[in-house]
């Protein structure tokens, strides 16, 4: 028996063949390339939404340890108030050069605004104080010097491991702070009010 030869398909058909072939690898390759971006944005949202709730807490037990610290060192309140630079990150019309809690230098001259929350060994908030509007007319606004027994004190959560990120996975440069009012009493210690949320910056006085 003889078999009959086979016959070949048209150059042109083999051509809108081999066309129809690519077209359909790259719409799978788009797929699947579209489907890892996804995944990829959920883990980040999902690990950035994780991150918020850690950074919410470390800066909650930041302030905490502020209205203890300065509370403690009420005496000591018009010596904070009056550097600033050292004692205060918050940026206003009297404070244009305010303190940095991410400065080296200034954890290492003043180690104590600095506190461990996790137990790993590093900084994680920055503890700050500034003053109230404690002035009235005709007398005018002093920022560097407490005149009720009431201030402000706050923390700013600089963990490197809990610091925002953005949806490509990179540090967000901005900060999250808490702050509340610290009243002292005079002989039985400092009493706290509640707590507010802030940036860390900003033309607060």
């Amino acid at each position: 028996m003889h078999s009959k030869p086979r016959k070949s398909l048209p150059r042109a058909a083999r051509g809108a063949t081999l066309i129809v072939v690519v077209m359909l690898v790259t719409v799978l390759l788009g797929l699947v390339a579209s489907l890892m971006v996804y995944a990829g944005g959920e883990r980040v949202r999902a690990v950035a939404s994780s991150r918020a709730g850690q950074r919410q807490s470390c800066a909650e037990s930041g302030l905490q340890l502020a209205r203890s610290f300065y509370g403690r060192n009420y005496a000591n309140w018009n010596t904070y108030l009056a550097a600033p630079a050292t004692y205060n990150p918050v940026r206003s019309s009297f404070n244009p050069t305010p303190a940095d809690p991410f400065s080296s230098r200034l954890l290492t001259t003043n180690p104590a605004l600095f506190a461990d929350v996790d137990g790993d060994g590093k900084p994680d908030v920055y503890l700050y104080i500034r003053d109230n509007e404690d002035e009235f007319d005709p007398v005018a606004p002093n920022w560097r010097r407490d005149n009720d027994q009431v201030a402000v004190v706050g923390a700013v959560c600089i963990s490197s491991t809990l610091r925002a990120r953005r949806s490509d996975g990179t540090q967000n440069p901005s900060t999250l702070a808490l702050e509340g009012l610290l009243s002292y009493n005079g002989g039985g210690g400092p009493n706290t009010s509640q707590g507010t949320t802030g940036t860390g910056s900003g033309n607060h006085n």
